[in-house]
């Protein structure tokens, strides 16, 4: 009837923009609690409370959502066929479909974190090129950079646990995370002098509590056990050299070339390449995980023509 399909809905979607508020409403908290902490206890004047906030909120934070909502959008695509081979009891066939998520989401997320993490500055400044702001901006996004992996993590095990019919677990996670973060910046900005960089604890442990908690209803619910050598290993390994190519690159080349957008876009195009041969080189992913990707098949042609698919 309409009303058991009203309720369906209701009881399914709730559960969704509940996780969703949670996650925005921890941004919106830690400003308040910033905030009132800087004024009322540090006595900053508002001006500088504001305009150091607005570094962190509209610059740092907004760069390093950019790879985080292609994460969210490769765990939007998880969830019919996780729901589908976990409703037929296909039990193995959905944790193979976990397995190849989390290796995907891994394989967009850690290179992004770490050229983000090295190439700070440069990324900044050709997104935000206000030289006042610049150097603050810079060492935010720097530090955030490991959110990425983070959160990209977390906000796919939060499809899994949806996809599998635990739609009120990543709710209860999600603020069981708020409430630690929000006691570790509240301890972290009255006993240090970190200030901005006491939200970026807080930004990283709130993705970090939720995904050591979804990890461990995944495994509770799924008894899925997660491969480490071939998600993390070996896409960190290639990143470590992509970095250190993309690093030299640009930094060689800027001497030479002084026009610091061109060569960060070449530098990354090259890092890029560097980490599409290492992560096939070491078997970091196979033919079949290539196809997944946008464009897979010419990914799959261009590999094969150098010999590093057979």
């Amino acid at each position: 009837s309409y009303g058991e399909i009203v309720k369906t809905i209701f009881t399914v979607v709730t559960p969704f923009i509940l996780s969703t508020f949670i996650y925005n409403c921890s941004t919106v908290v830690n400003m308040k609690i910033y905030k009132w902490i800087l004024m009322d206890f540090r006595d900053v004047d508002y001006v500088t409370v504001a305009i150091d906030y607005g570094i962190f909120a509209t610059q740092a934070v907004s760069v390093v959502n950019i790879p985080i909502a292609i994460a969210s959008a490769m765990s939007s695509a998880t969830i019919p066929g996780v729901s589908t081979t976990f409703i037929r009891k296909e039990y193995k066939k959905t944790r193979k479909q976990v397995s190849k998520a989390i290796r995907m989401t891994m394989m967009v997320s850690i290179p992004a974190a770490r050229g983000l993490g090295l190439l700070a500055q440069p990324v900044m400044q050709f997104i935000f090129p206000q030289k006042d702001s610049l150097e603050r901006a810079s060492g935010l996004l720097a530090a955030l950079a490991v959110s990425v992996v983070l959160y990209g993590l977390s906000t796919l095990t939060n499809a899994v646990l949806q996809g599998i019919g635990k739609v009120n677990t990543p709710v209860i996670h999600a603020a069981i995370a708020l409430v630690v973060q929000v006691g570790a910046l509240i301890g972290l900005l009255l006993y240090t002098d970190l200030n901005l960089y006491a939200l970026v604890c807080a930004n990283i442990i709130y993705s970090l509590v939720v995904c050591i908690l979804n990890q461990i209803s995944v495994r509770k619910h799924l008894k899925y056990k997660q491969e480490i050598m071939k998600t993390f290993i070996k896409p960190l390994v290639s990143s470590v050299v992509m970095g250190a190519v993309a690093f030299g690159v640009y930094h060689g080349l800027y001497l030479v070339l002084p026009v610091s957008r061109v060569v960060l876009l070449i530098a990354i195009g090259l890092g890029a390449c560097v980490y599409f041969v290492m992560i096939l080189f070491i078997g970091g992913v196979n033919e079949q995980e290539l196809r997944a990707f946008p464009k897979g098949a010419m990914l799959v042609h261009v590999a094969k023509k150098m010999r590093l698919l057979k």
